[in-house]
């Protein structure tokens, strides 16, 4: 499975310089609008001291913003589940939060907090918080309640009975939650940098358009698309490593 899915991942990288040569050539598009993949090639050669600091500023951001969400989402999701109560209180907090525009809060943080690191954190909270949330409590919820009630026959503590059955029934969820979410957080920081930021990729997208610079665009894309598709391979690789006992058991 790992070499069909590493297979699948290589053929992507062959063909993608192969049909973007394909279009410039056929579609007769001038290179201020679609620039063969040489001249952008030649803007990640040359420009590589500034597009490998932009892409770290953006990696911090990001990584802050999701360990915070992680955080946040567990704590939460543990009040939901453990003080069952609550849940009426704060869902509608949620909810609001969840489906206000990101436009709306952006300004808003603009206002507040000005040009720092603190608003695309929390955008990158915001747009990473949900999916995590959303799926712990499901794998919390879905833990056996006849191994509860043995355990609480066994005098078992709340923690005891969190670490030994919840915890177990929630991780297949919350692994799958990273799978979304992690890569959501490269997008994430990329849009918080567009409308708050002198500095990382999104900073770079909106100068590249304002002086129509359209082979360094298409390099932040490449930079971008690869930032993305690596958060996703490391989910995969963690998840094979935590579940690792499935192919042991099968084999």
């Amino acid at each position: 499975m790992i070499w069909r899915s590493a297979i699948g991942y290589l053929l992507m990288v062959i063909s993608i310089p192969l049909l973007w040569t394909l279009v410039v050539h056929f579609a007769h598009l001038p290179p201020a609008v679609l620039p063969p993949p040489a001249q952008v090639w030649t803007v990640l050669v040359e420009e590589h001291a500034s597009l490998l600091h932009q892409t770290y500023v953006t990696l911090v951001e990001a990584c802050v913003g999701y360990a915070l969400a992680n955080v946040l989402a567990v704590g939460l999701a543990l009040v939901f589940v453990y003080a069952a109560w609550s849940q009426a209180f704060i869902t509608p907090w949620v909810i609001i939060l969840k489906n206000v525009p990101i436009v709306t809060i952006a300004g808003i943080l603009i206002i507040v907090f000005g040009d720092t690191l603190t608003p695309k954190v929390i955008i990158i909270v915001l747009a990473c918080f949900f999916p995590l949330l959303s799926n712990l409590v499901k794998g919390l919820q879905s833990a056996d309640p006849v191994l509860v009630d043995r355990m609480r026959v066994l005098n078992a503590s709340p923690w005891q009975i969190f670490c030994k059955v919840g915890w177990p029934a929630a991780l297949p969820y919350y692994v799958a939650a990273h799978e979304i979410a992690f890569t959501g957080s490269i997008g994430a920081a990329i849009v918080a940098e567009w409308f708050f930021s002198r500095e990382g990729l999104g900073y770079l997208i909106v100068q590249s358009t304002v002086e129509y610079r359209a082979d360094r665009l298409y390099a932040v894309m490449l930079i971008a698309s690869l930032l993305a598709v690596g958060t996703y391979l490391l989910c995969r690789m963690w998840e094979a490593w935590i579940f690792r006992w499935k192919r042991e058991r099968r084999a």
